[in-house]
This record gives structure tokens, sequence and C-alpha cells, in this order.
């Protein structure tokens, strides 16, 4: 060890003033690398309470019914707390139609799930509404895979809309049938969360012998709501209107 000792106060001073200027930088450099491993871990800290506070009704559906989500709706129900999310889920392999006994929905389509949350817990309420693939996707074949379909397609098919009017909103989704023969059906359902009633309408056309014939067919619910009544006739007719314009090589 080699200890400089200055001849002088001029020299000492001179010593102490040159270390300083070795020290400050030193030191505020460790001050910046502290700074910045706060900053870095501040940053790190934000993200994870960023993604555990993304309320946005992708991430609630995700969390709650996993990442194949392709579709997330938000609402609420009047005088009620909990938040709700209509989700799409894509249907992987037939299954049976919960509301419709002897009924399967084929893979390609998609099923809305409902998540209710409140502060303590969260449910999944699967009602029975289904949409099916056609006739706004290309059918599936051996060849095809399970696209994943685009929200606006997704949107034909299904979503939230206060169909009756009264200020809470219905979950609602609509399969499509081609008939043997010609012609098609839809079955269209819209589900009342609050009021825990499916609504249905199912109408179709049938060619045979060159005449078309159509029928219809409601839930006997829909007699007492005139107003979900004409919802779901309108949807039909906006289904229609959809299926007309569509172009050549759709699911028809």
């Amino acid at each position: 060890m080699h200890i400089i000792r200055p001849t002088s106060t001029r020299a000492r001073r001179a010593a102490v003033a040159a270390a300083l200027c070795l020290l400050s930088p030193l030191a505020a450099c460790g001050r910046d690398r502290d700074r910045d491993r706060v900053e870095d871990t501040r940053s790190g800290a934000a993200a994870v309470d960023s993604a555990l506070a993304d309320t946005s009704a992708m991430a609630v559906a995700r969390r709650a019914l996993g990442p194949e989500v392709r579709m997330a709706v938000p609402f609420r129900l009047q005088h009620r707390p909990a938040r709700f999310v209509a989700a799409a889920l894509p249907i992987m392999e037939w299954v049976p139609d919960l509301a419709r006994s002897g009924n399967s929905v084929g893979p390609g389509g998609h099923e809305m799930v409902i998540v209710e949350m409140t502060q303590e817990s969260h449910a999944i309420h699967k009602p029975g509404l289904y949409a099916s693939r056609e006739p706004f996707l290309p059918r599936l074949d051996d060849t095809a895979t399970v696209a994943p379909a685009d929200s606006a397609t997704l949107a034909r098919m299904m979503g939230v809309e206060d169909a009756d009017g009264d200020g809470d909103p219905e979950v609602w989704a609509a399969q499509y049938r081609p008939a043997k023969g010609g012609g098609h059906a839809w079955d269209v359902r819209a589900y009342d969360r609050g009021g825990r009633a499916m609504y249905q309408l199912i109408s179709g056309t049938v060619s045979e012998g060159g005449v078309d014939a159509s029928a219809q067919g409601f839930s006997g619910n829909v007699a007492q709501n005139p107003a979900m009544r004409q919802w779901l006739l309108d949807r039909v007719a906006r289904l229609e209107a959809a299926l007309a314009s569509a172009p050549a090589g759709a699911g028809r």
C-alpha cells in the first residue's frame, strides 16, 4: 500500500480537489445505476399490475375461459352490481344443444358463453346459444381447418342487444341449416340473463315442386313479449338480407 502525503497545504488541497473530481462522477454513476434499477423494478411491477388490472372484455373473458375466445362483448343489467361479458368460443367437435333436446351443433361454429363477475367471484353461464359456421364462412371438409373468423363476420351471427327495449340487453345467436331439396332454416335465440329466459324463433323456407313454402315457430314465452317477437322477426330479415348479398363460395 502506498500512502501519498502532500508536502504542502496547496498540494493537499489540490489532491483533495482531484479526489473529489474523481469521486463525483463515480457517485453520480452509482446513483444513476440505482435509479435505473428502481425504474426497471417499477416498470416491471407496473407491467404486472397492468396485466392483472386489465379489465377489457377480451382480457376478462380469456382469463375466465382461456385464450380461445374469439369475440367478447361487455354488458350490464339494471339494478345488478355484477359485470357481464358475452364471449364467443369455437366449437371444435359435435356438441349437444343445451336448449333443444335431440339437436347437435357441429364443429366450426361458436358458442356464446356469459361470464358474470362480482368483486368476490365470477360465474360462467352456458344457456345454449350457438352460431353456426354457415352460411357466411366456407363449409368445413376433410382438408379445411377451423380457422378463426373475424369479429365482423361473427357479429352477423351473434351479439348483445337490448332486443325488447326494457333497458337490459339480451345475448343472441343464430344457426343456419340448409334444407334437403332446397331452402334453409334459421334458428335465432335471445337469452335474457336477468329473467333467465330463452326466446326462440325457427324460420324456414322449403322448395317443393317449384313452390316455395315458409314456416315460422316461436317459443311459447314469446307471446308474452311482443317486442321480442318483433325483434326476432327483424333479426331473421337481416340475416336473409346478409345471405342474399353474401359472395359466391360462402357456406351455401
